[in-house]
This record gives C-alpha cells, sequence and structure tokens, in this order.
C-alpha cells in the first residue's frame, strides 16, 4: 500500500456496491443451476456430447461453492475428475446429475455428503 494511500483502499461504497452484486447473484443461482442441469441433461441424450458436459459441470464446480451450496460444487468435481480420467459412463454421469439436483434442494447441509461415496 502506498504512504496516504489508507482512506482510499476499501470504498466503502465500491464495497457495498460489489456485496450487493455479489447478493443478487447468490439469489439467482438457482434458477440459473436448474438452466445449467436442464443442458446437462440434453448433453447425455444419445448421441451423448461429453465435452460440452465437462463444461457445465465444470462451470457448476466453480461457482456452487461461491453461491453456497458446497456439495454441489464437489459432486461437479467429482464427475469432471471421473470424465477427464475416462471412468465415466453414461450411468454414472447420470447419477452425478441425480445427485447435483438433489443436492441442490439441501444446500448448506451436511447429511447429504454421503451421496459423494455413490461416484467414487
Amino acid at each position: 500500500m502506498i504512504e496516504g494511500d489508507e482512506d482510499s483502499f476499501l470504498d466503502p461504497v465500491a464495497l457495498a456496491r460489489a456485496e450487493a452484486a455479489l447478493h443478487n447473484l447468490a439469489a439467482e443461482y438457482p434458477h440459473r443451476l436448474e438452466a445449467d442441469l436442464t443442458q446437462a441433461d440434453a448433453c447425455l441424450a444419445a448421441p451423448a456430447d461429453i465435452d460440452r458436459l465437462y463444461t457445465i459441470l465444470h462451470d457448476i464446480k466453480g461457482q456452487a461453492g461461491t453461491f453456497g451450496y458446497p456439495l454441489v460444487g464437489a459432486i461437479a468435481q467429482r464427475l469432471c475428475l471421473g470424465i477427464k480420467e475416462g471412468r465415466a459412463d453414461q450411468a454414472w454421469l447420470e447419477l452425478g446429475v441425480t445427485l447435483i439436483r438433489n443436492a441442490a434442494g439441501t444446500p448448506n447441509h451436511d447429511a447429504p455428503h454421503a451421496l459423494l461415496t455413490r461416484l467414487d
């Protein structure tokens, strides 16, 4: 920090705007997640579009924790890893997308973490 910049380091107005924007994004996230999952379902239709599915899951992985859905992010992360490692068959991916949908209904609840063992 430059000497004399103490007051300008965190502009309270800019910080309030950023917090409001993040709050709005978090409020919209469940709708965005459902749209992403609808696209994921379409990717799993024959013939499966695994590359597009990976992109969707990667986006979910990156966004979910930020907006209060850590379990959703953890499931998406495992699905991405399974795709990268070549061990993701159709049934496994369908199960994973279903688990994300179920976990989205309980974003801050720890009990559904047992679901993750079904993906390992």
